[in-house]
C-alpha cells in the first residue's frame, strides 16, 4: 500500500504534489524560489479534459510546466546567476531611451556586434555575478589583437556598461566590472576632424574642374550634413525644388544582416527614428536644378525595398556603398594631393558631414538648430564636438571685436 500510486477520480496516476479535492478540483503543491510552500489549482488535469461547469483556465499541468519554467529562470538568475548572454538579450528587449525601446536597426547593429565577438566567447557564457574588471579587460585585449580599432572596442565597452547596469538595477550584481577597465587599453578615441575653411573651397574647386560628379556629391554632403548612409539613400521623392528642403527619412545601408547569406542593400529608419528636413543651400540647388535636367539620362530602374528613384550612384553605376564612396573620395584626394601647394593628409566620408556642421557652427549657427538639422537625439553630443573654438574662428572674432571697437571710437 505504501507504494501505491495516488490517481484522480478517473483513475490516471498523479505526479509528485499532485492532488485532487472532494469538490473535484486539482491542486499541486511546490516549494518556491524564496522558500515557502504555495498551492495552485485546477478544474482540469490536462488540456485535453473537458471544461467542468463552464470553469475555464489553464489545466493543472500547463501550470505546473510553467512554475518549472519559472524555478528555472529563478534560479539561473538569483545571486548573479544569469550568463552574460542572457543579461544581454534581456537588456535589448528592456532597454529603452526616454521612453522609447531601441529602434530595430539599433537592435539589428547591437546584436550582429555581440554575437560577433562576445557571445561564443569565454565572457559570453560566464554568470555576471562571477564576472570581475580583469575578465573584462582581458576581453578588450582580445579584441584589439583581432585588429580592431580603439573606438570600435569604446563601443563595446559602452554597451557592457549599459548592459551591466541593468543587471545592478535588477539586483543581480551589486557593482559593474566595466568601470575603468578602458583605462587599462592602449589608445585614445580619434578626434572628429573636419576640413579647414581653405581646403574645403580649395578641394571643391578641383572637383568642380576634373570631377564634377564627385563635386555633386561632397556638396550635398557638406551641405546638407547628413550621414553617408543617408545620403546614399536619397530619392528624388525626398527632393522638394518649389519648397527648396530635402526630407531624411530612410538610410540605406549595404550589409549582411542576421538572416542573409550574403551582404545586401536594406531601407531602415534614420539613427534616430525621426524624419527631419534639410533647407537646400543655393550652391546645392543649381547642382540639383543641373541634375534634374539629366533624370532621364542619368536614372536607373533600381528598387530596394519599394524604394527608388536614388539621386546619387557609384562611379560603377550601381548603389553608394560607405565603402564604395570612401574609395572615390581616396582617388580624388590622390589626384588632388599631386597637383596642391598643401596636400591633405586623409579624407573620409564622415568628414565632410562634420565639415558642413563645423562651417555652420563657426558662422554663429544656433546649437538646437544645429542638433535638429545632424539628426542628433542629443544635445551633448552636438555641443561636445562642434561648441568649439578653431584658430580660424578666434582670428575671425577678435577681428570683429576689433572693428566694432573702432567704429565705436
Amino acid at each position: 500500500m505504501a507504494n501505491e500510486k495516488r490517481k484522480d477520480i478517473k483513475g490516471r496516476i498523479l505526479k509528485n504534489g499532485e492532488s485532487q479535492r472532494s469538490d473535484g478540483r486539482y491542486q499541486y503543491q511546490y516549494t518556491g524560489s524564496d522558500g515557502k510552500r504555495h498551492v495552485v489549482y485546477s478544474w482540469r488535469l490536462l488540456p485535453s479534459d473537458s471544461v467542468a461547469n463552464g470553469k475555464k483556465g489553464k489545466s493543472l499541468r500547463e501550470k505546473e510546466k510553467e512554475i518549472q519554467k519559472n524555478l528555472i529562470q529563478e534560479s539561473k538568475t538569483s545571486s548573479g546567476n544569469i550568463p552574460l548572454n542572457d543579461m544581454f538579450d534581456i537588456y535589448l528587449v528592456k532597454k529603452k531611451h526616454k521612453g522609447k525601446p531601441l529602434s530595430k536597426n539599433t537592435i539589428r547593429n547591437y546584436k550582429q556586434m555581440y554575437d560577433k565577438n562576445i557571445r561564443h566567447s569565454d565572457i559570453g557564457n560566464m554568470k555576471v555575478g562571477d564576472i570581475r574588471k580583469s575578465d573584462i579587460v582581458d576581453l578588450y585585449l582580445s579584441l584589439q589583437s583581432k585588429n580592431l580599432s580603439y573606438g570600435t572596442v569604446l563601443f563595446y565597452n559602452k554597451v557592457l556598461n549599459a548592459v551591466l547596469n541593468m543587471a545592478i538595477d535588477d539586483g543581480y550584481i551589486e557593482r559593474n566590472p566595466t568601470i575603468r577597465a578602458m583605462n587599462q587599453i592602449e589608445g585614445s578615441q580619434k578626434t572628429r576632424e573636419a576640413l579647414t575653411e581653405a581646403q574645403q573651397t580649395n578641394l571643391l574647386n578641383f572637383a568642380k574642374k576634373h570631377n564634377p560628379g564627385m563635386y555633386q556629391k561632397m556638396v550635398f554632403l557638406i551641405d546638407t550634413m547628413c550621414r553617408v548612409s543617408e545620403f546614399a539613400g536619397i530619392t528624388w521623392d525626398n527632393i522638394d525644388m518649389k519648397e527648396k528642403v530635402i526630407l531624411i527619412s530612410h538610410q540605406l545601408q549595404y550589409k549582411k544582416y542576421l538572416d542573409d547569406k550574403q551582404a545586401t542593400y536594406h531601407i531602415t529608419g534614420t539613427k534616430g527614428g525621426e524624419q527631419r528636413y534639410i533647407p537646400i543651400t543655393g550652391r546645392l540647388y543649381k547642382i540639383l536644378k543641373e541634375m534634374r535636367k539629366d533624370y532621364f539620362i542619368t536614372h536607373k530602374d533600381i528598387t530596394v525595398d519599394n524604394i527608388s528613384n536614388f539621386l546619387f550612384y557609384s562611379e560603377c553605376g550601381g548603389l553608394i556603398t560607405t565603402a564604395s564612396f570612401r574609395l572615390e573620395l581616396l582617388r580624388l584626394l590622390d589626384a588632388y594631393n599631386q597637383n596642391c601647394k598643401h596636400p591633405i593628409d586623409y579624407l573620409t566620408p564622415h568628414m565632410l558631414r562634420h565639415t558642413g556642421a563645423t562651417r555652420n557652427a563657426e558662422n554663429g549657427m544656433d546649437l538646437k538648430v544645429l542638433q535638429y538639422l545632424m539628426g542628433h537625439k542629443s544635445s551633448k553630443i552636438t555641443n561636445d564636438v562642434y561648441n568649439h573654438v578653431t584658430q580660424d574662428r578666434a582670428v575671425h572674432e577678435i577681428i570683429k571685436v576689433a572693428k566694432n571697437q573702432v567704429i565705436q571710437a
